[in-house]
């Protein structure tokens, strides 16, 4: 299990893809790749982890995914008072 930097609440860069796995002759019929790979370079609140230490991201209201911590990085913080 990768060791945690992260907390929730944090926000996080989703900056890599990293593709999924899966058994032979089974499709991804629910769109999951292409979810992922448009959530590169977006920062996003960590709203949990999971057993095995992957990460709760929520990309649209009614979708969440959970993504291993080699996949994101830290967002700099804005300074208050900036756009």
């Amino acid at each position: 299990m990768v060791q945690r930097e992260f907390k929730i609440g944090d926000i996080v860069e989703v900056t890599h893809y990293t593709q999924g796995h899966y058994a032979p002759g089974a499709r991804d019929e629910l769109g999951s790749e292409a979810l992922v790979r448009r959530i590169v370079g977006r920062h996003y609140r960590i709203m949990g982890f999971d057993r095995y230490g992957h990460i709760e991201l929520h990309p649209t209201s009614h979708d969440w995914i959970w993504i291993g911590a080699e996949d994101l990085k830290l967002a700099r913080a804005r300074k208050k008072g900036k756009d």
